[in-house]
């Protein structure tokens, strides 16, 4: 059974709905590849002969479960036949992206998911051998990969890029023109290009080397997951050097893709915790994470914001301070609003020796960092669920046009939602309320049907409205209280206190104690 999260109360909708869905639900989303390690495969594409400029309306038009992006230079439809079974099919291309204007390319960028073609029928495919501008005014950089073609095709490639450099320097104000742009840096070779964006990051050639021989390796301890000798010996023979915090982050990575794909994550699951014990990187890690989980179960729902100031600070001091608190804060980001950074710079003012204020402006330096990605996350899911709210309430069916975007259907978009209609129902607009409240209804219905059993029923026992509700659901349900369903309910507590969501966890340990009582 998965854990499960609880949209904030202040983000809940005036009715007697509750929230409660599973953590990191989401029904199968895109795959994100992982950083680009390849040299772009022959699926040879003609660059459009009209290079993209403002892009026309039915451009920007998003398809059914893709919110649309303002971007300047937007991707051109290009069609493609794969080469392993010859299917044809369409795929965006860019030609020109200016991180300046569209820094939100950059990630896409540098993980391999810009001009990839996936062939829809056999899911054979690669990136794209067509040529691309990249413009990186921050760095005074234009490069544009130009990939290897016939000699007689040379010519005109080179007057493709000339004609891609005009098009930016159009767009582009007359300050924005700078010498640097009159000749663009070519790359034949796409890993070189990554290379040089990557540089600008500060991640240098060997460290992305380094970063693909963990990807290599990664793939060849997946399948010795169940097998504890096999695992060992392949560590012990080649590989075991690479098994560092980056590796661990990257197996992170995989889980988290695994679960929001809907795919099965034991196998990697059962890798890392072999991995936490056979191997020392993963042993400190795990000494971190039991200090983390035991400050977080001295934790509960009546505690104050000093005491969570006070834990934080103490295991600042311990070993592995730096890290452990760093864990602890992002465990309670819930927690860290406008009034814990008032009280973490009154302490600042308070402080006595510099190691004291030290500790201390760390503390409001990674609060502030935290509280800005989750600004920045909020306003880019409002601006997503907005987009998609247009296209949903336009329609004459909106049950059916909901379902089209059921991947973006998840914990953030129904916390969301629930805000939007709340602040309708402060606004007095009964219309708008009443309207979004039944994309709700139809959204929560939407994540019910995909949720196991089990989870389910637990939603059902967290959602009764009363105590006498409660006993009555608990009776109806006595013979599924196995000792199975009860040590989930524990393992779901641990996720909540693990994750800074106390208040779900003593309802689960409450909870968890009542069946045990039944027994």
């Amino acid at each position: 059974m998965s854990g499960i999260l609880l949209p904030g109360q202040e983000n809940k909708p005036a009715s007697d709905i509750q929230i409660e869905v599973p953590g990191g639900f989401s029904s199968r989303r895109r795959r994100e590849e992982s950083p680009a390690d390849e040299s772009p495969t022959e699926a040879a594409v003609t660059p459009p002969a009209d290079l993209p400029t403002e892009g026309s309306p039915d451009e920007r038009t998003p398809a059914h479960g893709q919110p649309t992006v303002d971007l300047l230079f937007p991707p051109a439809p290009v069609q493609v036949r794969c080469p392993n079974c010859g299917t044809p099919y369409t795929v965006p291309l860019f030609t020109i992206i200016d991180l300046g204007v569209n820094p939100e390319l950059k990630g896409p960028l540098l993980s391999g998911q810009i001009n990839v073609a996936v062939c829809p029928n056999c899911g054979a495919g690669g990136p794209l051998s067509a040529p691309l501008l990249i413009h990186d005014a921050e760095h005074q950089f234009l490069g544009v990969f130009a990939p290897m073609q016939g000699q007689n095709l040379d010519v005109q490639q080179q007057k493709a890029i000339g004609d891609l450099t005009q098009t930016l320097m159009r767009k582009l104000p007359q300050e924005a023109r700078k010498g640097y742009m009159l000749q663009p840096k070519q790359f034949a070779d796409w890993n070189r290009l990554m290379e040089q964006l990557w540089e600008f990051e500060g991640v240098t050639p060997e460290m992305l080397r380094r970063q693909r021989s963990q990807g290599e390796l990664l793939q060849r301890l997946i399948p010795l997951a169940n097998d504890r000798k096999a695992l060992e010996l392949a560590l012990q023979q080649r590989g075991g050097e690479l098994v560092d915090r980056d590796f661990f982050a990257l197996l992170d990575r995989y889980i988290l893709l695994a679960n929001s794909q809907g795919q099965n994550a034991e196998p990697l699951l059962q890798l890392r915790n072999q991995l936490l014990e056979l191997t020392e990187t993963g042993r400190a890690i795990k000494a971190r994470q039991d200090k983390v989980r035991a400050i977080l179960q001295g934790l509960g729902a009546n505690t104050t914001r000093e005491q969570v100031l006070d834990a934080i600070l103490i295991a600042r001091q311990g070993e592995d301070g730096r890290e452990i608190a760093s864990a602890l804060t992002m465990a309670v980001a819930p927690l860290l609003d406008y009034q814990f950074l008032v009280l973490v710079s009154e302490r600042l003012e308070q402080a006595t020796s510099d190691e004291e204020r030290q500790r201390l402006e760390e503390l409001r330096q990674t609060i502030i960092a935290v509280q800005e990605q989750q600004s920045q996350a909020q306003q880019a899911m409002a601006q997503q669920v907005q987009q998609i709210l247009q296209q949903v309430l336009q329609a004459p069916d909106m049950a059916a046009e909901l379902r089209k975007y059921v991947e973006y259907i998840d914990e953030t978009f129904l916390s969301v939602l629930a805000a939007m209609i709340q602040s309708a129902q402060r606004n007095k607009s009964a219309a708008a309320a009443r309207r979004l409240q039944q994309v709700y209804d139809q959204a929560m219905g939407i994540v019910q049907e995909s949720l196991p059993e089990e989870m389910r029923l637990v939603n059902e026992l967290l959602n009764a409205p009363d105590k006498a509700s409660l006993s009555k659901l608990l009776q109806e349900n006595r013979g599924k209280f196995n000792p199975e369903f009860v040590a989930s309910l524990k393992v779901l507590e641990t996720d909540m206190r693990d994750a800074g969501r106390t208040e779900v966890a003593d309802r689960l340990k409450s909870l968890r104690g009542q069946i045990q009582l039944m027994a």
